[in-house]
């Protein structure tokens, strides 16, 4: 539901109602930038909302080398997922291109937090290819941020091969692990420039992460003592 922070969310519980009636499989969530998403829910009867409070302390974290950021989010992110389960993201059609907020290096590892936190993931078109482009607030001011894709696969730059490829790996990893869905974080330890958690899920499953960003960024998910995933490849 496009805009649905604009609404009050009463409304939608009664629009919702008839729309499930007919659908009851459908899965509905709204694009709320900002308020009382746990409220926002339960009164809409949403299935789930964006969840732009991660969005921005991902890439806040990244580019100004402040893990405190993330690790205070990460505990509220944890709070949600008591209720609901939130729409989680690094990029849409309306901010700026997380390579450009940050870097495709650590556009990478970006990419990692939100393959490995609870939430329901949604990856912008063109940033698995490690497109750029920022938003700007004028008439057009979208248009770096929603570019044409090529005709066909084979027209792609290959350019961003090994971020499409680093795509694959940590969306195999999601596949592979899929209680990651409503996953809790435990924060392990934390300077300004690294940061390691433990993932938990029911029955014990867990996976730990680390990331830095002190001079070259740098990534790694274990599963105990097997490293399922590295950046950058040694």
């Amino acid at each position: 539901l496009d805009a649905a922070y604009a609404v009050d969310p009463d409304f939608w519980s009664g629009v919702l109602a008839n729309v499930r009636a007919d659908f009851p499989h459908a899965f509905i969530y709204g694009e709320v930038i900002h308020g009382d998403y746990v409220d926002i829910v339960g009164r809409s009867t949403m299935d789930s909302v964006t969840e732009y409070e991660l969005w921005k302390a991902i890439w806040s974290s990244l580019k100004e080398q402040n893990f405190y950021e993330l690790e205070w989010t990460l505990g509220r992110h944890d709070t949600f997922l008591d209720s609901f389960v939130p729409v989680t993201f690094v990029g849409n059609h309306d901010v700026t291109r997380i390579a450009s907020q940050v870097g495709q290096d650590k556009a990478v590892l970006a990419l990692v937090v939100l393959m490995t936190v609870g939430g329901i993931p949604l990856i912008y078109y063109g940033d698995e290819q490690g497109y750029s482009g920022v938003k700007e607030e004028r008439f057009g001011g979208d248009d770096q941020v929603r570019p044409a894709f090529p005709a066909t696969p084979d027209e792609l730059s290959g350019l961003g091969a090994w971020v499409h490829n680093a795509h694959q790996q940590l969306i195999s990893l999601r596949r592979r692990h899929p209680w990651l869905h409503r996953a809790r974080v435990s924060v392990e330890s934390i300077a300004n420039e690294r940061i390691a958690y433990e993932v938990i899920g029911d029955g014990g499953r867990s996976l730990t992460v680390e990331l830095e960003v002190t001079g070259k960024p740098s990534a790694e998910i274990r599963d105990g003592e097997n490293v399922e995933f590295r950046y950058p490849r040694p």
